[in-house]
């Protein structure tokens, strides 16, 4: 194939589909046939406008799954045709001094820096130390790896342990992760909250309980909480509804400022910890968390659309005429092609 399909961001709530040359891997790098990629709530809002981190020409998507379809020099592994996904995040080599990879200052994010195209085409090229194979996990559960890991080190984070009771604001897809790797990481209870029915109700069939906001003081309070949201109301709901001295989990950004009401958290000694994307080692655990069948994504996939139709989608999740956790695009390939 010498040309693939791209869905070029032209600013907020447009798209276009342009044709490129396929994009060729260089040495380090492996190209991948894109089976499945996701709308992330991070895409949502740049879609919109809500958000910086998207600008006109650039080509989303970070979330995804496919199959090696070519290496580049001096990569043997993994081999043509594996099926994999890819970590996104892109830290530096050390040189900015950071410990750890998502505390990187000069992070690059596939799909999200402008000038790294993503996953929303037929194709795209990433450095072979950013693959994971999926070994047997199902291509579109392979999709869902990259906010899974987002749960994984949200939980780590805010360090839920065993027999905790936990609250989490925000019933979408990161919130629903966050319950599910809290439920694995020995949490006895998890309580989810959204104003959206829907979604309520989509936790109770996962297990967990769901409830409306006007709910919540009801339950508490609890032992570790977690704003999948990032607005002040949502912030206030997390803050207050814990225990004194417990841990507060701020992992949405849905504005990048908030009020919080500080005389809780002072007077009650309540701990604020932030969480940011995920280490490489959540995002393998992720993959083995799917791997190993300890987590059911099903029930959060609430539709696959074609390349033809994603722009709809984008706009019926923005007016939630859709309030699927997650939707993703199929380009339809079946497999990796030659050229």
């Amino acid at each position: 194939m010498s040309e693939i399909r791209v869905l070029v961001f032209d600013g907020p709530r447009r798209f276009h589909v342009d044709e490129r040359p396929t994009p060729q891997p260089a040495a380090g790098e492996v190209r991948i046939r894109i089976a499945f990629v996701g709308i992330c709530g991070s895409d949502l809002h740049g879609y919109t406008g809500e958000s910086g981190r998207r600008v006109a020409g650039m080509v989303m998507g970070h979330e995804a799954s496919g199959w090696i379809e070519a290496l580049g020099p001096g990569v043997r592994s993994p081999g043509i045709g594996t099926p994999v996904t890819f970590n996104p995040s892109l830290a530096c080599d050390g040189a900015c001094g950071h410990q750890i990879e998502n505390h990187c200052s000069d992070l690059r994010v596939i799909g999200v820096t402008p000038e790294i195209q993503g996953a929303f085409a037929d194709a795209i090229v990433v450095p072979a130390n950013r693959v994971v194979p999926l070994g047997a996990v199902s291509l579109e559960w392979g999709a869902v790896v990259e906010p899974l890991a987002v749960g994984v080190q949200a939980v780590r984070r805010a360090e839920v342990s065993e027999g905790q009771s936990v609250l989490v604001v925000g019933a979408g897809m990161i919130g629903q992760c966050i319950a599910r790797a809290a439920r694995l990481a020995g949490a006895e209870s998890v309580t989810l909250t959204d104003m959206l029915a829907t979604r309520c109700d989509q936790a109770i069939e996962s297990g967990f309980r769901g409830v409306s906001p006007d709910e919540v003081g009801e339950l508490g309070p609890f032992d570790v909480s977690f704003d999948a949201v990032g607005i002040s109301p949502t912030a206030a709901s997390a803050i207050q509804n814990v225990r004194k001295g417990s841990n507060v989990c701020f992992v949405g950004l849905g504005k990048a400022e908030v009020s919080i009401p500080l005389f809780d958290v002072v007077v009650a000694e309540r701990k604020i910890v932030g969480t940011f994307a995920y280490t490489d080692s959540a995002f393998q655990e992720a993959r083995n968390l799917l791997s190993d069948g300890q987590v059911d994504m099903g029930a959060l996939i609430g539709g696959i659309e074609s390349f033809e139709d994603i722009s709809d989608a984008f706009e019926a999740l923005a007016t939630n005429e859709r309030v699927d956790a997650k939707v993703l695009m199929s380009t339809a390939a079946t497999g990796p092609l030659d050229g």
